[in-house]
């Protein structure tokens, strides 16, 4: 195990997440044989060691699926400090060793590095830095600036992302007639862009809905002035998120007001969107996470094998003459025998910014109700359920997470998670007495009572997240 646990998960001709290990702790197994719970196979990444009977516990949603593992979303809970982004750090790089690819929503920063918590790991797999947002947009420091109306997103979704953007910026939802002003407005602002050659923006879409054209109006049974006091609010809105000429004071500048900036490599196996200055809890973080989820889901998770073509790309095999039945099978091209859906894991840190709120919960709930369709893995991080409301929208999130990572916590916030998740009576003391890196795995109905994470050197490095209450000793290099 210790020949193992030294090799660097990131070099790729040294294989981590395969290999079984072995035990020579046969008393613990023989205790723990007539009441363990039965293994996750040898397939998938390795995550550590059950610590009732010494057996390595491998764990993959995509290799697990189907048997007794519904779907592949996770949620990990647990106090501060007891190991849960270093676990999905570590789980995340592992998996990408095994071909899968990651994109990162990091709302934690380090504040003596200055930058998100993600962003060494980031580096380290890909080489690239993480794609950062910042209030104000300094893009000469690298700030990025994504367009809720890039042609990239479709005419629908686009539709529906921006009226969300509108809603929560007005906190209510828009009546008929300003919906209908908003659809009216976004087609006019891509007709007037085109005419100037450019791609729109939203300070379009706000002046489109101050200068309602005649025949929209007529179009629609009413006059111009009532066209135009449809949508005025909208606009007001979308004045006071984007800013304009006059005020550069709006919640969004730089960030969704401009042309999509975006220097992201949609094929790197880690994309990380760094979140880390844009104010917490706020309307700009709300907006931006769902302009992010929407982007992600037009552009990201469009359908790819993994030989890296699309579906359009592989032969149509019948598999039953009478039906007519199909499946894609091989490319010639790139030497591919079958088509196989690549997959994917979204990370979101801090979840309870979407978790917290109906309208991303809601927003994000496609994601995890057609996971499994997409090819997806959504890992959720949060301290506690009590961070979150108890909204049907949430509930309905919560519901969907087929794997639940539970670390330590204190008496009450452990009884609520029981509670609320519908885990059995008697977790909830054990939690309470889990050590650091140790958690209680739910993996469908099947419970793991103590795992232990286990971390290589090179990961520890990677994954440390505690520099600012750490003592240096007199044996750190630093000090020499």
């Amino acid at each position: 195990m210790t020949d193992l646990l030294t090799l660097n998960p990131l070099t790729p001709l040294r294989e981590t997440v395969r290999r079984p290990l072995y035990t020579e702790t046969t008393s613990s197994q023989a205790l723990f044989l007539p009441i363990a719970p039965p293994t996750l196979g040898t397939a998938g990444a390795v995550i550590g060691r059950e610590l009732y009977s010494g057996k390595a516990f491998i764990y993959c949603p995509f290799c697990a699926f189907g048997d007794g593992l519904p779907g592949g979303n996770m949620i990990v809970l647990g106090d501060t400090g007891r190991g849960k982004s270093a676990l999905v750090k570590t789980y995340t790089a592992r998996q990408i060793r095994l071909g899968r690819k990651v994109v990162v929503l990091d709302t934690k920063e380090q504040k003596e590095r200055e930058e998100g918590e993600w962003a060494a790991l980031c580096r380290s797999l890909t080489g690239r830095a993480p794609v950062k947002f910042s209030p104000g947009g300094d893009h000469t420091r690298g700030a990025a600036c994504i367009n809720p109306m890039d042609p990239a997103i479709a005419g629908k979704r686009q539709i529906e992302l921006v009226r969300t953007i509108v809603e929560l910026g007005l906190g209510k939802a828009l009546d008929e007639f300003a919906g209908s002003a908003l659809r009216i407005a976004i087609r006019q602002a891509h007709q007037r862009a085109s005419a100037d050659g450019r791609t729109p923006v939203l300070a379009d879409v706000a002046a489109a809905l101050r200068s309602p054209d005649p025949a929209d109006a007529a179009a629609k049974k009413r006059t111009r002035e009532e066209l135009l006091g449809d949508g005025l609010e909208a606009s007001y809105v979308l004045d006071r998120l984007c800013g304009t000429d006059q005020d550069a004071t709006g919640d969004l500048i730089g960030m969704l007001d401009g042309p999509t900036s975006l220097s992201v490599d949609l094929d790197a196996d880690m994309i990380v969107f760094d979140l880390t200055k844009v104010p917490s809890g706020g309307v700009a973080m709300t907006i931006l996470v769902a302009v992010i989820s929407i982007f992600l889901e037009e552009v990201w998770l469009r359908p790819a094998c993994e030989c890296g073509t699309g579906p359009s790309d592989h032969e149509r095999r019948v598999v039953d003459a009478k039906s007519g039945a199909w499946e894609l099978g091989a490319n010639p091209a790139s030497k591919c025998l079958r088509y196989t859906q690549r997959k994917r894991i979204l990370v979101c840190e801090e979840a309870w910014h979407i978790l917290g709120t109906p309208q991303l919960a809601a927003l994000l709930e496609k994601f995890l109700k057609f996971a499994r369709g997409y090819g997806l893995s959504c890992i959720f991080i949060v301290h506690h359920l009590s961070d979150i409301d108890d909204s049907p929208e949430t509930q309905a999130a919560l519901k969907m997470a087929d794997t639940v990572v539970v670390y330590s916590m204190k008496k009450s916030e452990a009884e609520d998670t029981v509670k609320r998740l519908g885990l059995p009576a008697w977790t909830a003391e054990h939690i309470m007495r889990l050590r650091r890196g140790v958690a209680l795995w739910k993996v469908g109905e099947v419970i793991y009572p103590g795992v232990q994470h286990l971390l290589t050197e090179a990961e520890t490095h990677l994954c440390f997240s505690s520099g600012s209450m750490s003592d240096l000793t007199p044996s750190t290099p630093d000090h020499e």
